[in-house]
């Protein structure tokens, strides 16, 4: 019920009258009264007047209270929009991670298949080996070192148009020791099982190394 219409109601059962008995003394249609006091309708103009002084209610105080409990207009906004610009979806960044892996798989190989004669059997043997692991890890912070502050992210964020900002600034990322670092913990808990689908349940579409630095991924508008 509406402040006004639960005044009015009040103030009427104070003064003993009927809802009929109101209606005839300020000159209102029974109607009306009954509408108001349901919070059906709201008093205007003449029809306020007549009623407050029946009711001997001051309008001023009415209205200011009235004011004060009108719901406030709830503010949506959309969650996938951070700092104005839209969250990568998730499809796109893992298109971007696959797309990316295949580059830098091409870059690698292909030299020591031609100037090794390194078969793919072998080379994957050895990425799959510890050593491998800490190559790949530490390629992955030289090119985060490298690509941020050019790319604003890594070369999968660049083919699909991303880049990667600050979580709580929304500043762009892009000094090379960020690089580095976010890519490290990329590369290190890529590894594990949990990190890499965590962004399957994340409403920010973050994976945990996201969360670790402090960043999103989105569509960059430049």
């Amino acid at each position: 019920m509406n402040t006004i219409g639960k005044q009015i109601k009040t103030k009427r059962q104070l003064k003993g009258l009927t809802q009929e008995q109101l209606a005839d003394a300020a000159k209102v249609n029974l109607r009306t009264i009954q509408r108001i006091e349901n919070s059906e309708s709201k008093p205007r103009g003449t029809t306020l007047v007549l009623i407050c002084e029946v009711l001997d209610i001051d309008i001023e105080r009415l209205l200011k209270d009235n004011f004060k409990e009108e719901p406030k207009a709830t503010i949506y906004q959309d969650k996938n929009v951070v700092f104005n610009y839209k969250l990568a979806s998730k499809g796109t960044r893992f298109l971007a991670t696959i797309l990316e892996s295949l580059i830098l798989f091409l870059v690698f190989f292909i030299p020591l298949a031609s100037i090794g004669n390194m078969s793919l059997r072998k080379y994957l043997d050895i990425n799959s080996h510890p050593m491998g692991w800490i190559l790949s890890i530490v390629s992955s912070v030289i090119l985060g070192a490298i690509c941020y502050p050019y790319l604003k992210g890594n070369i999968g964020h660049n083919l699909f148009k991303l880049k990667v900002i600050s979580s709580e600034t929304g500043e762009d990322y892009t000094k090379s020791s960020q690089g580095a670092f976010r890519e490290l913990l990329k590369a290190t808990l890529g590894m594990l099982i949990i990190p890499s689908i965590w962004i399957l349940w994340d409403d920010k579409n973050q994976n945990l190394y996201d969360k670790f630095t402090k960043t999103y991924v989105v569509e960059n508008k430049s």
